[in-house]
């Protein structure tokens, strides 16, 4: 399958890490993507592309956004990284307002098996709850709420066995999707129980649903497509090209992905969007959802025009 390329962003240094999706659904073409850059930090781009905020961190492996937390009785987006480096997970407050990176402290818990990635499960009034990818073959589920001191607190709530060890992961229904670079692609239950797996191996994952139908994308860094499989039975569906679009290039290369079903305003991102992380030249490139379903699902021609 081949869809448009939509727009893409400025290129900045030291990009290639892990992309996600700050939406605001008060004013929705004021929403940010994010991304964690291979030097560390984050960056925090609106969507003419341009880089707003650069903020100085360790480096990070993934990202969680949880863009509709509470904290102190203010709208304060969190957003939370996997620093295998340091084997600590960072917090960060966002004030929308110019995207103003506060860090925020944690309470201090440790994983039974190390950290090696990070997806958000569930985000609820005062919490948030959080998959922990460890260095090895589990996971750990991690509850982070305020409770009116100083640190969010952080326990753990459980944990739970993996296929195989596993570096990206992301959530969907309560299910939660892990990719690893040797062991494949799986589903699994909120409670760590194997649904479906997959000997389809990659470097980044998301998953969301494109006109009624669950997809899992995944990139595996080299090849010049995304992969696309069933998100129930991971079967595997067709690769999709991002090819160029009207005055834009394509994806040569694709990295670091995500998806969001957020609305993001304009015309084209009303439904959503995808980020790619093109390693070709080292920019963010970004598709309209709405562009990509009828590509991929309905299979409608893309011709630029």
């Amino acid at each position: 399958m081949e869809v448009l390329v939509t727009a893409a962003f400025t290129g900045v240094q030291g990009g290639g890490g892990d992309v996600g999706f700050l939406p605001d659904p008060d004013a929705p073409s004021l929403g940010y993507v994010v991304a964690a850059p291979r030097e560390g930090g984050l960056d925090f781009f609106n969507l003419d592309g341009e880089l707003v905020t650069r903020h100085a961190g360790a480096r990070l492996s993934g990202i969680a956004i949880a863009p509709d937390f509470e904290l102190r009785g203010e709208s304060l987006p969190l957003v939370f990284g996997a620093s295998p480096d340091n084997g600590q997970i960072y917090g960060y407050a966002v004030v929308r307002a110019g995207a103003r990176v506060l860090d925020l402290p944690l309470a201090s818990v440790e994983a039974a098996d190390g950290i090696a990635g990070i997806c958000l499960l569930r985000e609820g009034a005062g919490y948030v709850d959080l998959v922990i990818l460890g260095t090895g073959a589990n996971a750990e589920i991690w509850r982070v709420r305020d409770a009116g001191d100083d640190a969010l607190s952080v326990e753990s709530l459980r944990s739970f066995a993996l296929p195989a060890p596993a570096r990206q992961c992301d959530t969907f229904d309560s299910d939660i999707y892990t990719l690893s670079p040797a062991g494949g692609l799986a589903r699994l239950d909120a409670n760590g129980n194997l649904l479906a797996e997959s000997s389809a191996r990659g470097t980044s994952i998301t998953v969301s649903e494109f006109s009624g139908t669950r997809l899992v994308l995944t990139t595996d860094g080299a090849s010049d497509t995304l992969m696309s499989f069933d998100g129930r039975t991971l079967e595997a569906r067709a690769d999709v090209d991002v090819i160029d679009g009207l005055s834009t290039p394509g994806v040569e290369q694709p990295g670091a992905i995500d998806a969001s079903m957020a609305n993001f305003g304009f015309t084209a991102y009303t439904n959503g969007m995808l980020a790619v992380f093109d390693q070709a030249d080292q920019r963010l490139k970004v598709i309209s959802r709405d562009a990509f379903s009828r590509a991929v699902i309905t299979g409608e021609s893309q011709t630029p025009n």
